[in-house]
């Protein structure tokens, strides 16, 4: 089984390429934001791996939340890719990619938070009961509405382990509001590229035809856009 996948929604491209048990990836800087960016890194990775784009059985894409632009630039990627060649897509969040990335280093509850900018977090929170299981929905939200639902839903009085982008600058208010927690350190890049073959391997996703593979966004229509008065 060969498979494909990319990650565009942060500042880092993660593409990896599994061949049967073979795994090579690539991470590079999204600096231009350039769709022929993407392409020519999974061009790269193909050469590397000396695998023919007609022999990938089904591709990989992460479809948010996180970067607009990095969103739109990586599903355009691989919807292209994947209608041309008509092959199916695996479609996951960058939320339950983190989680996936240390499911096995937290007991409790997982609090994954990630910057949305505008003193926004994308955040969700899951147990590791019997399997991986995300108990909150995904939120965008300040942190100390984060904190509050926290608080909600913990009513065991569990651990809680943080995990993201964003958590080290929120320390402070963490150590206010919680008394059992425990920061994940920050992973180095390779590791997400593993755990995004990893995550589609476990077949929990399902397949679909690119026509279904659609943004994830989290902030309103109207905030995505800066429109210039004419």
């Amino acid at each position: 089984m060969k498979i494909l996948a990319i990650d565009t929604t942060s500042r880092i491209i993660n593409i990896a390429l599994s061949d049967n048990g073979k795994f090579f990836s690539i991470e590079n800087d999204l600096n231009t934001g350039e769709y022929e960016d993407v392409l020519l890194l999974i061009k790269k990775i193909l050469k590397k791996s000396n695998v023919d784009i007609k022999n990938i059985d089904y591709f990989g894409v992460c479809n948010g939340p996180g970067s607009f632009t990095g969103i739109r630039i990586g599903l355009s990627a691989i919807k292209a890719l994947a209608y041309s060649l008509n092959k199916p897509v695996v479609v996951y969040k960058s939320l339950d990619l983190s989680a996936w990335m240390v499911k096995d280093k937290f007991s409790g509850l997982l609090c994954v938070a990630h910057d949305a900018r505008r003193n926004n977090i994308y955040s969700t929170v899951y147990t590791n009961n019997n399997g991986l299981k995300m108990i909150m929905p995904y939120l965008l939200s300040g942190i100390d509405d984060l904190l509050s639902n926290l608080k909600r839903i913990n009513k065991k009085l569990l651990p809680v382990y943080f995990y993201g982008d964003i958590v080290s600058h929120y320390k402070d208010k963490i150590n206010n509001s919680l008394d059992d927690y425990k920061i994940i350190p920050d992973h180095d890049s390779g590791l997400k590229s593993k755990a995004m073959i990893s995550l589609i391997e476990s077949n929990k996703l399902d397949r679909v035809n690119s026509f279904k593979v659609v943004p994830f966004y989290m902030y309103p229509k109207d905030c995505q856009v800066n429109k210039q008065a004419k």
